[in-house]
């Protein structure tokens, strides 16, 4: 090469330098590509702030199917993507990945199933949140897999997983963080699940420590209330979001589902549906109204006293069947609750409640004694009722979900039929109303209701300086049929989730409980779907 031929390749190389370094770069703030937390918001790379709204992805996780094919295909991404949302939580089963025969190894089809998921993701704009749905030691929610905890192999392998996915997208922008753990439920203390959250983190930033961690409250604690914090671990990490779920109230959301017993759980808003928000303290009762006489009785009606509230203290009534010392059985039936004003005039009937099932009935003994059923050979108007039997002390059935709010000055009554078989000379069987206090507000099913309840975890947020987000809402099908309101529950959720800065995934895309696509078991046919969910997603998220 000549010398003029050199220094012209170098006069090119340098105005290539010159305009690299002139062309506008991305401003990262911390270096950080990622979308990451920053205080109580999730920010991009340029600290721009990301609203996460979005959808779960189920994959047939209930089903153990290892690779859920039918679940969703490329289509349902850009499905997703019509319906405004930017965020699908992505349901996993760890056996897509591992088999309790073959622990530690890891299946190359799992891998290639995510992977084609990050592909779809990428060409429509969405994030994915993985989340372990069914961790080793099986799905947390209903409570019975206490194996997780109990048997500390399933944690050594959970965390094992966890510590493989990171390590495999730690530098996939396209996810944007990792659920550890599905709604659980430690068998003692709170504090074993802040032991295996904070145990999964720590592995997992040994390899990545770019993508957030959204870690859930516990579900429940068994045999425990519910902790200060609203049951959620203190995760020592500065890129964690802290999740909720809210299905609320579960009479409306799960009417009308075998698995779930709620039976009809009515509609929404509905202001006559009254709903104590907090713990109720028992204060006082109808302890005067009659009795079941001794011995055998055929059905009779029985009218309670007319009980005036003059108590400040009282904030809250509940309908209870007491059975003391019954030994027998005493059978209850069409049971109703009535108000009358401070003159002692008729103003209203408060419940009805026909006594055909223990949906929303609680049994209590203070000896552990007795039992309680329902009964399908005998009632007073439709040949079904509910019994107690064999208590040797004090006992009763209450319904919460039939609680009022009582006025002052007003007076309040329970009637309804009774009948006996061997009712001890002892017992005291009758139809009582329990009267509670209350630390907490007591409101009707409706919007203001659902605002007490997403608030708290906001403030709740807040008081910690992190984001919260909602993983979990939903309302189940029946919930859209006959004027029950979902489109608007639904509604008033992203509403209330909005003004309180909480990212939220809707439950579920594509199920037959829940799913805006029906249809489990094959692929998302869109002649099967609830349109009016759809259409309000499309309004509510452009």
């Amino acid at each position: 090469m000549n010398i003029r031929n050199l220094y012209s390749l170098l006069f090119l190389i340098a105005i290539s330098l010159l305009f690299s370094v002139c062309r506008k770069q991305p401003k990262y703030t911390n270096g950080n590509s990622f979308v990451h937390v920053s205080g109580t918001k999730i920010v991009d790379a340029n600290n721009q702030s990301v609203r996460l709204q979005g959808i779960a992805f189920g994959n047939e996780v209930w089903s153990d199917k290892e690779l859920p094919y039918t679940d969703h295909g490329e289509i349902d991404y850009s499905r997703v993507k019509e319906m405004g949302m930017n965020t699908i939580r992505f349901y996993m089963n760890y056996k897509t990945f591992e088999s309790d025969v073959a622990p530690y190894q890891y299946k190359e089809s799992g891998w290639i199933w995510i992977d084609q998921n990050i592909a779809w993701a990428k060409k429509y704009g969405i994030y994915l949140i993985l989340n372990l749905h069914v961790p080793q030691g099986g799905f947390q929610s209903q409570g019975n897999s206490d194996a997780l905890w109990t048997n500390i192999e399933n944690q050594n392998r959970l965390t094992a997983l966890w510590k493989g996915i990171a390590n495999r997208y730690k530098d996939e922008t396209q996810i944007i963080g990792y659920g550890l753990v599905n709604e659980p439920i430690p068998t003692n203390d709170i504090s074993q699940w802040q032991q295996l959250a904070q145990r999964i983190r720590d592995e997992i930033r040994t390899v990545d420590k770019n993508h957030i961690l959204f870690i859930e409250r516990a579900n429940a604690v068994k045999g425990k209330n519910e902790t200060a914090d609203y049951n959620f671990p203190a995760i020592n990490d500065n890129n964690t979001a802290y999740e909720f779920h809210v299905y609320a109230p579960f009479t409306y959301t799960h009417q009308l589902f075998n698995w779930a017993n709620p039976g009809d759980g009515g509609k929404y808003p509905d202001e006559s549906n009254i709903i104590a928000t907090g713990s109720l303290q028992w204060y006082t009762a109808t302890f005067n109204n009659p009795s079941i006489p001794a011995g055998n009785n055929n059905w009779q009606y029985f009218e309670g006293v007319k009980y005036k509230i003059t108590d400040a203290n009282i904030k809250a009534g509940v309908p209870a069947l007491v059975a003391t010392n019954v030994n027998g059985r005493v059978y209850y039936d069409d049971i109703e609750i009535k108000e009358y004003d401070a003159n002692g005039n008729f103003s209203q009937i408060i419940s009805t409640i026909p006594l055909s099932a223990l949906d929303e009935w609680s049994f209590w003994s203070r000896n552990n004694s007795g039992n309680g059923g329902a009964a399908t050979n005998t009632g007073t108007s439709n040949n079904t009722s509910i019994y107690i039997e064999a208590a040797t002390d004090d006992c009763n059935f209450s319904n919460y979900n039939k609680v009022f709010v009582p006025k002052q000055g007003y007076y309040y009554q329970i009637n309804g039929w009774m009948k006996g078989e061997n009712v001890t000379a002892t017992a005291s069987c009758k139809l009582r109303l329990d009267f509670f206090n209350s630390n907490s507000p007591i409101l009707s099913r409706n919007k203001a209701y659902l605002d007490f309840l997403l608030k708290k975890f906001a403030d709740w947020g807040r008081s910690k300086n992190v984001p919260m987000y909602m993983g979990e809402f939903g309302a189940g099908i029946h919930c859209f049929e006959n004027n029950k309101g979902g489109v608007q529950w639904v509604n008033d959720m992203i509403d209330i989730s909005n003004a309180n800065n909480i990212y939220f995934t809707y439950h579920d895309y594509h199920e037959d409980n829940f799913g805006v696509y029906l249809g489990y078991g094959s692929l998302p046919d869109p002649t099967q779907v609830n349109q009016a969910l759809i259409d309000l997603f499309k309004q509510k998220l452009k």
